[in-house]
């Protein structure tokens, strides 16, 4: 455990999730990585310094979201910030798009973050400081 607030960021990658990762590990708070495999992360977690550490997590995935949060909480404390930076998308017309595509993006983008929320909030904790973030869907 660490005496540093907690930041989630869920959907690491490249891009956004690791400038929102470095953001919040220069102001001072222990960032727990989550992403579907640790490959990029757990570099990342050493580039960015700080108390920086690599989860694998599947949004789309009741159980790893729990599992993951229960682990984050044990190596760092309760979450106070959560930024929810995993997105999937399928794009085409009513006719193209299938039924598997779409349940798959909305378990990522919308029930993975609902199923976050609710494991940061878990034994009723109802202010996590209680910042969550996502970011505005593309358009």
């Amino acid at each position: 455990m660490t005496d540093k607030p907690v930041c989630a960021v869920v959907g690491v990658g490249p891009g956004n999730g690791a400038a929102i990762a470095a953001r919040f590990v220069g102001e001072g708070y222990a960032v727990a990585l989550l992403s579907r495999g640790t490959g990029y992360t757990a570099g990342l977690a050493q580039s960015i310094g700080g108390s920086a550490i690599a989860y694998e997590c599947d949004v789309s995935d009741a159980a790893s979201i729990t599992d993951t949060f229960a682990r984050i909480r044990g190596d760092l404390g309760d979450v106070d910030v959560l930024a929810y930076n995993a997105g999937s998308g399928v794009w085409g017309s009513v006719e193209e798009i299938d039924a598997a595509g779409f349940e798959g993006a909305w378990r990522v983008n919308t029930l993975g973050l609902l199923l976050a929320t609710q494991a940061v909030t878990a034994g009723g904790r109802t202010g996590c400081a209680g910042r969550a973030a996502s970011p505005p869907a593309p358009r």
